[in-house]
C-alpha cells in the first residue's frame, strides 16, 4: 500500500493538534489529586523565590470561669467603664515555594522510516497514546510527593486503635519514629481523624457535603477501598457536590462513609521495611526499544514471591490546602530578541528545526516534546492528613 509523501509531511505538522485535548482530558480524569488542588499561574515578578506567610493565631486555654461581674461606677474609675482587655496573640509560618523543571521527549521520527511503512498513521496514534500515558503518569507522580511536603500532618498506624502523629514540612517521614511494619487503617482511626479535621477549620475547605455533614476526601489505594468501602456495611450518604468538584463526578463518585468521600489511586505511594520508596513499574528491553512491565517488588510479601511492599500511604485531603502554580507563557519579545512562546503544563511541541550544515538540512527528522513547569504554594497545609499505614492489596 502507497503511502503519499504529502499526506506524511502534512500528518507531522498537524496531527499535533489532535493530542492536546486528549491528553489534558484523560490527565484530568485519570489524576485522582489534580481535581483537588486550585491551579493558577505562577507569578514572575514575585521572585525565583517567593514567600508564603501563613497566618496563625492562639486561642482560648481555659474556661471562662472568673469573669468580673458589671458595676456601676463609684468614681474611681475602677469600673465596668474601664475593662482590661486580653491580647489575642497572632503570628505567621513562613515557607518558600519555587517552580521546578522537568522536560521528555520522544526518539526522533524519520520521515522515510514512515514512507515506506503502510502502517504509518497507526504508528502516530500509537505515538499519542504512548505520550498520553507517560505525561498522566508524570503528573500524578508530582502530585503524590507534593501532597507530602504541603501536608504537614504526618500520620503513622502503629495498632488498630493508636496512631502517633507529628507536624512538620517535611517530604517524607523522617519525623516520625517508624519501625519495620504499620498496623492496617481502619475506621477507628479515620473518625477520630475526621474530628481533628474539623477542629482544625477542614470544613472550610470541604470537597462536598453529605446529609449537613462536611466531607474530606480520602485518597487511598484499592486495597483500602476494599476493605473500608467495599466490604464494610457502614451507612453510605449520598454526596451533594460544590460546584468546584464537579470533576468527582466524572469518576463515578457520590457516596461517603463517615464523612469521608473515596478517591482512589490506582498507584500509592508504597515502601520497603527499611523505608525505601517502590515504583510500580520497571523498564525492560522489547523488540525494539523498550517496554514497560509491573514492579514486583510493588506487591505485598503476602500476595507476590517477590513482593517487598510494606507500608502505604493515604491521605485525607480537602480544597485549599495548597495550590499548583504553573508557569506562565510569555512574554516572549524583549527588545529586538524574539522568542518562540513555550507552554509549561505538558502541552506538546513538535520540534522540526532545520539545521545549517547540521544532522536535519532537510527538515525530515523530528520529535515531540513536553515541558513542565510548576510550584507548589502552600495555602492551608495544617487541613490534610499523610497516613503511613500497612500496605494492603
Amino acid at each position: 500500500m502507497a503511502v503519499d509523501c504529502g499526506v506524511i509531511n502534512n500528518l507531522f505538522a498537524q496531527v499535533i493538534n489532535n493530542f492536546q485535548d486528549p491528553i489534558y482530558n484523560w490527565v484530568w480524569r485519570t489524576n485522582p489529586y489534580m481535581g483537588m488542588v486550585p491551579r493558577r499561574e505562577f507569578v514572575a515578578q514575585d521572585g525565583l523565590s517567593p514567600k508564603v506567610l501563613t497566618t496563625t493565631s492562639s486561642l482560648p486555654t481555659s474556661y471562662p470561669t472568673d469573669l468580673a461581674n458589671l458595676a456601676l461606677s463609684d468614681g474611681t474609675g475602677d469600673s465596668s467603664c474601664d475593662v482590661d482587655s486580653g491580647i489575642i496573640q497572632d503570628g505567621y509560618t513562613e515557607r518558600t515555594y519555587q517552580l521546578e523543571l522537568d522536560a521528555w521527549r520522544t526518539r526522533v521520527l524519520c520521515l522515510t522510516d514512515l514512507q515506506f511503512d503502510w502502517q504509518a498513521s497507526q504508528m502516530i496514534s500509537n505515538f499519542q497514546d504512548n505520550i498520553t500515558q507517560f505525561v498522566t503518569v508524570r503528573w500524578s507522580d508530582w502530585y503524590r510527593i507534593k501532597n507530602l511536603c504541603m501536608i504537614n500532618n504526618k500520620i503513622l498506624i502503629t495498632t488498630n486503635q493508636l496512631y502517633s502523629q507529628v507536624s512538620d514540612s517535611n517530604c517524607d517521614f523522617s519525623g516520625l519514629t517508624i519501625g519495620t511494619s504499620a498496623a492496617e487503617l481502619e475506621w477507628t482511626h479515620l473518625d477520630r481523624l475526621y474530628d481533628q479535621w474539623i477542629r482544625l477549620g477542614g470544613a472550610l475547605g470541604a470537597v462536598g457535603y453529605s446529609e449537613g455533614q462536611p466531607l474530606a476526601a480520602l485518597c487511598l489505594g484499592p486495597g483500602y477501598k476494599r476493605k473500608l468501602y467495599q466490604t464494610d456495611s457502614k451507612t453510605r450518604d449520598t454526596v451533594n457536590w460544590g460546584d468546584a468538584f464537579q470533576n468527582f463526578t466524572a469518576r463515578g463518585i457520590n457516596t461517603s462513609i463517615n464523612g469521608y468521600v473515596p478517591n482512589v489511586d490506582d498507584f500509592p505511594l508504597r515502601y520497603t521495611a527499611d523505608m525505601t520508596p517502590i515504583y510500580p513499574t520497571l523498564n525492560t528491553a522489547n523488540t525494539k526499544g523498550q517496554q514497560f512491565i509491573q514492579n514486583p517488588a510493588y506487591y505485598t510479601p503476602d500476595t507476590h514471591p517477590d513482593g517487598e511492599a510494606v507500608f502505604e500511604v493515604v491521605w485525607v485531603m480537602c480544597n485549599n490546602i495548597y495550590e499548583v502554580r504553573p508557569r506562565p507563557i510569555g512574554p516572549t519579545v524583549f527588545g529586538m530578541a524574539n522568542f518562540s512562546p513555550i507552554n509549561y503544563v505538558g502541552d506538546l511541541q513538535w520540534i522540526n528545526n532545520k539545521t545549517f550544515c547540521g544532522d536535519n538540512d532537510q527538515g525530515n527528522k523530528g520529535y515531540y516534546r513536553v515541558d513542565l513547569q510548576m510550584a507548589a504554594k502552600p495555602v492551608r497545609p495544617q487541613w490534610g492528613f499523610s497516613i503511613l499505614c500497612a500496605a494492603l492489596d
